[in-house]
């Protein structure tokens, strides 16, 4: 941030140096021209005075200089005299627009590039008592010509221009970021805003970082008092089984069944180690999922495929209707949505009960004929490790982070979850894809 402040500072310096040059130089041209044209007209007028004294034409002469050029033309439009040419061999000049102007309107002007390229002429005719018309005329830089000779000094100002803004930017932003940089610190001893030489607006946002950072705070708290919670029970129940067959009180059978129950714990704790596991992985990876086309109706296909023989044990018949419906994402974690949709409602379900899962345009419903959510329960329901019947959620195996990865990956994919059930009759979950 920092630096890009420093460098957005530091552009916009060169970038009004540059832009004040320019128009610096644009209007000093046009200065100039005026000026030109002004000084221009004054001497005509001087010679146009001397004028009356002379006997001929080529007496002209003697007001000609190295810059200043003078034409005398009849009203005919033929040159009578030319100080840097032979007037005799000078075509008609009526069509000249100084001179129709003059003719016209007793004076007349006219700027026009020269054959040498950065250089213009200058031109002012004025009609004369006995109906001549005597022109001056003189050249001068044109605009290219004056960049070009002021290439130098306007590379040693932008030079000058670019060392300032560079350390003007530096110490500008420095200024600027000191106070943002004091927000961590502030945040770290929980320091009163008032406390604090911070912006009246960043206030706001510092008091919503700090609430966002208790309430965080508040939940790592809780969900390691949760993990810590969920693993003891089976830990326990390990512990107390093991310790029954190295005293030697368990025999026979006994040791078999207890053998068999420290097995389901220990697949137990995997099960909830694993899901512990991912939530802290989707938790790493943010909100930017891959941008895979995926059919949701042959991810449900899929998983109904793959949590089919779980169904059959309980008698449970799952069915996949619909459209096909793209949607763009990751389909390892859409899969894993559908899957822990569906895995859920097979749990909660009622023995021979029914599972519909259908699709639509960026759509996907899983119904179920399961024991149903209380009202009061549904906007509980994707926390972690929340169980509306902890014992009977035990029971079949549920950790109470299979919903809180559903909730996950939909954030991640902007996605919007509705929940519809009733108890008793079954619960009908739907994901919505932007």
């Amino acid at each position: 941030m920092e630096r890009k402040i420093n460098l957005h500072l530091f552009y916009m310096g060169i970038a009004t140096a540059i832009i004040g040059i320019l128009i610096t130089t644009v209007f000093y041209y046009h200065f100039f021209r005026a000026e030109t044209r002004e000084n221009l007209a004054h001497e005509c007028k001087l010679v146009a005075e001397s004028y009356r004294d002379i006997a001929a034409p080529d007496e002209l002469s003697r007001f000609s200089g190295e810059y200043l050029r003078i034409t005398l033309i009849d009203s005919e439009g033929d040159v009578l005299f030319e100080s840097n040419a032979d007037a005799e061999r000078m075509t008609n000049h009526l069509d000249r627009p100084e001179i129709a102007s003059a003719i016209k309107n007793g004076s007349g002007t006219d700027t026009r590039l020269s054959d040498t390229i950065g250089i213009e002429d200058y031109y002012y005719a004025l009609l004369l008592d006995d109906g001549k018309i005597l022109r001056v005329s003189i050249q001068a830089d044109s605009i290219f010509a004056l960049f070009e000779r002021s290439l130098v000094i306007i590379l040693i100002i932008i030079i000058g221009i670019i060392i300032v803004s560079l350390i003007t930017s530096v110490k500008l932003t420095e200024k600027l970021i000191a106070p943002l940089k004091r927000i961590p610190q502030m945040l770290e001893k929980n320091m009163p805003v008032t406390d604090t030489d911070i912006y009246p607006e960043v206030i706001p946002l510092v008091e919503e970082i700090r609430s966002t950072r208790n309430a965080q705070s508040e939940m790592r708290q809780e969900f390691t008092a949760n993990v810590s919670h969920e693993l003891k029970t089976p830990l326990t129940s390990i512990s107390g089984y093991a310790e029954l067959i190295e005293s030697g009180m368990a025999q026979g059978d006994d040791i078999t069944e207890f053998a068999g129950r420290i097995k389901n714990e220990s697949a137990r704790m995997l099960v909830l180690i694993g899901d512990i596991l991912r939530l802290s992985e989707l938790d790493s990876i943010g909100d930017e999922p891959a941008d895979e086309q995926i059919d949701l109706k042959a991810v449900a296909q899929d998983c109904k495929e793959r949590l089919s023989q779980q169904a059959q044990s309980r008698g449970i018949m799952i069915t996949v209707s619909g459209d096909s419906a793209l949607v763009t994402g990751s389909r390892i974690q859409i899969s894993e949505l559908v899957y822990n949709l569906v895995d859920n409602a097979i749990k909660y379900n009622r023995e021979n009960g029914n599972i519909e899962i259908e699709t639509a345009e960026k759509k996907l419903t899983v119904t179920d004929t399961g024991i149903g959510i209380p009202q009061e329960s549904i906007p509980r329901i994707f926390e972690r490790f929340y169980r509306i019947d902890k014992s009977r959620s035990r029971a079949k195996g549920g950790t109470g982070l299979g919903l809180s990865i559903v909730r996950h990956i939909a954030q991640n994919h902007g996605a919007n979850i509705d929940v519809e059930s009733t108890v008793g009759v079954g619960t009908s979950i739907t994901v919505t894809f932007k």
